[in-house]
């Protein structure tokens, strides 16, 4: 054995030892810690803060912030480590999620400042131009001079917003409380993205027990994953509301009668889509399943019988006729209804396409002119990145517009089917899409555990949490022009999550019961019950398990 491999085995001996609580405790110190540094390497104010109030603003800048951002980094793999820790002992041990763990994660964070993007600012400001009478979709923060004005990024301070109405008339609401008291906007929409990310929880544990897969599971790796934790509750983005409502939405659409529940359903994405307008791409897929519902499962093969599939087309055709058109018609209507109520206009409308500055290889457009670039400027100097980004990116949007219809169409069977055609969609929209952002993430993450919860599924999008958690420094700025920051983290994390997450993959085992897993995130009282299979087939199974999330006392691992 070489001492390479030693020291793997060794390493891999010492997180497979680390108990649950201890994996709390780990996770709690490093949200501490991560909290205490936020605000001195986050996204800082450039005039105030914390910092200054107590006499130490030299630890923002030089020598001492880069001190302090290993510390960062330190506190950012304690979290991680905590994570991946406790999700084997959930997916290996069979144990609960539990409460404690979620609230060493997050607790600390309440107090801590902006994390990894400076985009809270942006949101305080836009509440201010609703507030004081600007139109935020025609003028920028500039037009509005004010202490808040300082804190919001040179970039943005002449673009106006491509967020909808609610997005707005949330921001009014704040500023209108917190007037231009910066730290206590900040912490409002703290409150909000918390409780936002708590519903996100509950509805998504709801969903996993309609369709017979663990809770647990689902809540574990599809909302308290780092890349959630940090960006939707450390850097206060609106998709936490946004897919809050959109998982509602598809609540309702699974679990109330199919008709009133699809057009709640619609009503909902209508909401969250006046917020940010993304929240559109979900509603094809809860038509599909409210055309399940009434209509009935569509089957993998065709009857024999050509009479019978011809009349069974039909129908289907004729409810997705009128369902899409009834959710269509409350979709919109919702959303000119928050339109009204929060006294704004649809300039969103003409703006949600206009964002173009933020550039990373996230995007697929940013990627490929970035790899293109050094080698085609070489033949000739006029291909520059900017022009072939310009060139790749109306491609790169009707690649992803054909990849939506095609999703749609495909995944078009039942309830599970379209959970994991909505995923996808999602997903394909953070690839092709002019801009994508980390948090962008969040809404394929909080699906595709829904769709399927195999070994290959949760160790992929272990190591993708844990991967792009690492990319985006806590002021904001991006690694991936590193490329061997990339890769490293891309290998480490991939041996972490095999070390941790060796667990049988009982999409093989259905049918086999399993050791009692509860958890309490959905209120029910706890109850030990067989385990369904952690990935059913999306062939039609309706199991209902029940594993409501409690704090229990942990069990010896096997």
């Amino acid at each position: 054995m070489t001492a390479a491999e030693g020291f793997l085995d060794k390493a891999r001996t010492w997180l497979q030892s680390i108990s649950y609580s201890r994996a709390v405790w780990m996770g709690l110190v490093g949200s501490i810690v991560l909290t205490i540094t936020s605000h001195s390497v986050g996204a800082v104010r450039a005039r105030g803060g914390i910092m200054q109030v107590i006499g130490l603003s030299s630890f923002t800048f030089g020598h001492a912030a880069g001190m302090v951002t290993v510390v960062m980094w330190c506190a950012l793999l304690a979290m991680v480590l905590s994570w991946i820790v406790v999700g084997r002992h959930i997916l290996v041990h069979d144990q609960p999620l539990r409460r404690s763990a979620i609230a060493a994660w997050i607790a600390p964070l309440t107090l801590a400042g902006p994390l990894m993007s400076r985009d809270i600012y942006s949101y305080l400001m836009q509440g201010t131009l609703a507030r004081d009478g600007f139109n935020a979709y025609e003028v920028g923060a500039a037009a509005n001079p004010g202490p808040l004005l300082f804190e919001v990024s040179a970039d943005w301070r002449n673009t106006t917003t491509p967020y909808g109405p609610l997005h707005m008339g949330l921001g009014k609401a704040i500023t209108s409380v917190t007037g231009d008291n910066i730290t206590a906007g900040i912490f409002a929409f703290k409150l909000v993205s918390i409780a936002s990310v708590l519903v996100m929880a509950w509805a998504v544990a709801q969903l996993a027990r309609h369709m017979g897969i663990r809770p647990d599971v689902a809540v574990w790796l599809g909302v308290f994953n780092p890349l959630s934790v940090l960006h939707l509750v450390g850097g206060m983005h609106t998709e936490n509301l946004m897919m809050a409502l959109v998982l509602l939405g598809c609540l309702s659409a699974m679990k109330l009668r199919p008709v009133p529940g699809g057009l709640a359903a619609a009503a909902l994405i209508g909401v969250a889509a006046a917020l940010k307008a993304t929240a559109f791409i979900a509603l094809p897929f809860t038509v599909w399943i409210m055309v399940a519902r009434v209509a009935g499962a569509l089957p993998y093969r065709a009857d024999k019988s050509r009479w019978r599939n011809l009349a069974d087309t039909w129908r289907r055709f004729g409810t997705l006729v009128w369902t899409g058109l009834l959710s269509v018609a409350a979709c919109l209507g919702v959303l000119a209804l928050v339109t009204v109520v929060t006294n704004q206009t649809w300039g969103w409308v003409t703006e949600v396409t206009g964002n173009s500055k933020v550039i990373n290889p996230l995007a697929l457009p940013s990627f490929v002119a970035s790899t293109l670039e050094p080698l085609l400027s070489r033949i000739n100097d006029s291909l520059t990145f900017n022009v072939l980004v310009d060139a790749i990116r109306p491609v790169s949007s009707a690649l992803m517009l054909l990849g939506l219809v095609i999703t749609w169409w495909l995944f078009r069977h039942d309830e599970r089917t379209a959970f994991a055609g909505m995923a996808i969609a999602y997903a394909i929209t953070c690839v092709f899409n002019t801009v994508t952002l980390p948090w962008y993430y969040t809404a394929p993450l909080a699906l595709v555990v829904l769709a399927s919860q195999s070994r290959l599924v949760v160790y992929l999008t272990s190591v993708f949490c844990m991967w792009i958690t690492f990319m985006f420094d806590g002021g904001g700025n991006n690694r991936l022009y590193a490329l061997w920051w990339v890769l490293a983290f891309a290998v480490i994390f991939a041996w972490v999550a095999q070390a941790c997450l060796d667990f049988p993959d009982r999409s093989q085992q259905v049918g086999k019961k399993n050791s009692k897993h509860t958890s309490n995130l959905a209120g029910d009282p706890a109850t030990e019950s067989p385990s369904p299979a952690l990935d059913a087939s999306p062939r039609g199974q309706d199991a209902r398990a029940e594993h409501p999330l409690a704090d229990q006392e942990e069990s010896h691992p096997r």
